[in-house]
C-alpha cells in the first residue's frame, strides 16, 4: 500500500510538473485577445490564416462580448494583448486609461434590419406599426449607437414610433439577433455581417437616402503585452486578411 501510495504521489507530482511546463512553454507564445461579438465568426479563421504564416503557431485566447463591457475589463487591468472594438468610442476610453501601445483601424461593418423569413415586414416603415416587438443595442453598444444614429436620420414621428415599439436594449449585437431567431422579437438592428450567422431570418436594408456611416473596427496592442501582438495587428490589414473579411461581408476601413 506505501509503495503504491508513493508510485501514485510520484505519478501526480509528473503530471503536475508536465503541466506546469506545458503552461510556461504556452505563454510564451500564447496571444490572448478580445474581440467585438460580431467578429466571432470571421475572426478564428483570420487567426488560422496568421499562424499559417509562422513556423511556431502561437495559442490563441479569445473572449467575445460587447465592446463596451470589454473595454471596462481592460480599464480595470485585464490581461490581454490584443483588443479588437466595432468602434472608435471603445478603444478611445481605454487609450484615455493609457492601456493601449498603437492602434488602427482594420475593416468597417454596416446596419441592417433582421426580421423572420415569414414576416410581413417590408420596410423601415413597418416598424413603427403597433404590436411590432423590436430588439436594438443598448446606448453604450456600438450597434445601438449606430442604431439611434440611423434613427436620427429619420423622420422624427416615424423615428418615435419605432422607438416606442423597442422591446429590449441588449448588450452586444448577437443577443439582439438571437431574439428574432427565438421569436422573442419581430425584427432587430444588427450588422450585416451577422446575417450570414442565422438561421431563418432575412434582412431589410435602410432606406438609401439615410446618410448613415459604417462602423469602423478598431484594433489595438495594449501596453505590456507579450511578443505577437503586433505582428497578428500588421497582419490584420493586409491583403490576405481583407480578403478574408470582405468574404464574410465587411467592408474596407474608410
Amino acid at each position: 500500500i506505501v509503495r503504491r501510495a508513493v508510485v501514485v504521489a510520484v505519478l501526480g507530482l509528473t503530471a503536475t510538473v508536465a503541466l506546469l511546463m506545458g503552461a510556461c512553454g504556452s505563454n510564451e507564445t500564447q496571444i490572448r485577445i478580445f474581440a467585438a461579438s460580431s467578429l466571432q465568426d470571421v475572426l478564428p479563421e483570420l487567426l488560422d490564416a496568421y499562424a499559417d504564416t509562422l513556423d511556431d503557431r502561437p495559442t490563441f485566447v479569445t473572449q467575445y462580448g460587447g465592446s463596451q463591457a470589454l473595454a471596462t475589463q481592460i480599464e480595470l487591468g485585464a490581461e490581454v494583448e490584443l483588443f479588437l472594438a466595432a468602434n472608435l468610442e471603445q478603444m478611445t476610453r481605454i487609450e484615455a486609461a493609457g492601456r493601449v501601445e498603437r492602434s488602427t483601424v482594420f475593416t468597417a461593418n454596416s446596419l441592417v434590419i433582421v426580421v423572420p423569413d415569414d414576416s410581413p415586414m417590408t420596410s423601415i416603415e413597418d416598424l413603427a406599426k403597433p404590436g411590432v416587438r423590436i430588439a436594438i443595442g443598448a446606448p453604450d453598444v456600438p450597434v445601438g449607437a449606430l442604431t439611434r444614429a440611423a434613427l436620427d436620420e429619420l423622420d422624427p414621428e416615424l423615428a418615435a414610433a419605432i422607438l416606442a415599439n423597442v422591446a429590449t436594449e441588449d448588450p452586444n449585437v448577437r443577443v439582439a439577433l438571437s431574439r428574432v431567431e427565438l421569436g422573442e422579437v419581430d425584427a432587430a438592428f444588427v450588422y450585416r455581417t451577422d446575417l450570414a450567422a442565422a438561421m431563418h431570418v432575412r434582412a431589410l436594408e435602410l432606406p438609401a437616402e439615410l446618410d448613415v456611416s459604417t462602423n469602423e473596427y478598431v484594433g489595438a496592442v495594449i501596453v505590456n503585452a507579450r511578443p505577437g501582438a503586433d505582428a497578428l495587428l500588421d497582419f490584420l490589414g493586409s491583403g490576405e486578411a481583407l480578403a478574408i473579411l470582405a468574404s464574410a461581408g465587411f467592408e474596407a476601413a474608410p
